[in-house]
This record gives C-alpha cells, structure tokens and sequence, in this order.
C-alpha cells in the first residue's frame, strides 16, 4: 500500500483551517498548525511531503518560516495562501523560495489540483528512504540532511539499490543498469565502489550495514 502524503498547514484562522483539514484529509495525512512555533517543533522531527503557509501570523510571517524551512530542505514544495494579493507580495514569495502562491479566498478545487500537481512532481524527482534523499534532477543524495560526495556510479549504483530497498540486486543486474549493457569490466570495480558508498554513508552520521552483502548473488539495500 502506498504511503500518504504528509502535508503541513501553517494557518492561524480556525474556519479556514477546517476548510484545508476538509479538503485533503481523506487522501493526504494534515497537520495544522497556527503558530509557527508549533510548526518548528514538527518540522525540526520530520519533513513533509509538502507545506501550505499563511503569511499573516500570530507570532512571526510566513517569510521568516520560508527562509527557515529552505535553510534546512530545499526540496519540500512550499504553497503559499495569503490575503496578501498584490505582486510585490507573490514575487517576494516566489524569490524566497516558494513554489506556487495563491491569494485568498482561493478555489478549493484549483488548490487541490496544485497541492496534487506539485506532489507528484515532487515524487518524480526525489525518493526518501529511511533517512535518505535522492533527488534525481540534482543527481545528488543526502543523508539525514548531509549530502553525500558521490560520483556518478556512485549515484547510479546507490539508486538502483535504495530504489529497490529489501530486495537483493544481482551483480549482473547492478553492472546492466549502472555500468551499461556492455561493460566488462572487473567485477571488483563494483566490490570496490559499494566500499566506497558505505564509507561515505558512514562519515555522513550512517551505518555502514544499510548496504548488506550477499555472497555469490549481490548487493541488498536494508533499511533501519
């Protein structure tokens, strides 16, 4: 079964927190928050999926949390909703890092359909698995928010096997799809570059054993 999207609402005005909590709660899994302070404090333990920030609140403005999440993710797609209608405002929130900016009031449908436009957007170019990020349009992976100083192989190779997370990946298969169909190279070449990965994941703050071997058949990626 697929896993929810996670989708954090910054919002102060309890009727129109209702109306988000209404309109995405039986697909997405909501938590609103009305304050950023209580934001934070999610946010500081887990990313979302995505967010929906008000501007106007109770204890800071929505661009003072924009800047905050993008020091720390600066994948999460950001949707602003404000009663702040005028271009200086949306061409400030876009330059700080927002990905869409909507005015109030807003259609629900016209949200939902850009709440779904940028997850799924999201989904194609980046993976999250077990404290890992790959983002396939950067061609980079992080670790826990740590970016880790791969090589192309290096990516290539640590995609296919989180990307394929419990399941063993064959040598043969690894060489076809990281090395192409017509390398015949040395198979320490792959022994060499997996020691490689697992270093680097270790200096990340990782453990070496996320990429588990299995003799006479290949590689495993195990999660926590």
């Amino acid at each position: 079964m697929e896993r929810r999207a996670n989708i954090y609402i910054v919002e102060d005005d309890e009727g129109i927190a209702e109306v988000y909590e209404s309109a995405f709660e039986t697909e997405y899994d909501v938590r609103v928050f009305p304050c950023a302070k209580d934001f934070f404090e999610a946010f500081a333990l887990s990313s979302p999926d995505l967010i929906i920030l008000d501007l106007m609140l109770p204890d800071t403005d929505g661009y003072t949390i924009l800047a905050k999440v993008r020091e720390k993710d600066e994948r999460v797609p950001v949707i602003i909703v404000s009663a702040r209608s005028d271009e200086m405002s949306f061409v400030k929130g876009l330059n700080k890092g927002a990905d869409d900016y909507m005015a109030k009031p807003f259609s629900v449908l016209e949200l939902t359909a850009r709440v779904k436009s940028k997850l799924r957007r999201a989904k194609l170019y980046v993976e999250r698995a077990d404290g890992f990020t790959v983002d396939n349009n950067t061609y980079e992976i992080f670790y826990d928010g740590a970016k880790l100083e791969l090589t192309l192989k290096e990516f290539k190779l640590l995609r296919l096997l989180i990307g394929k997370a419990g399941v063993t990946v064959a040598r043969e298969d690894i060489f076809r799809e990281v090395w192409g169909e017509d390398f015949f190279g040395e198979t320490r070449t792959l022994d060499m570059h997996v020691a490689s990965l697992r270093e680097k994941i270790k200096n990340a703050g990782g453990k070496s054993e996320y990429i588990i071997t299995v003799r006479g058949v290949g590689y495993r990626f195990q999660g926590r």
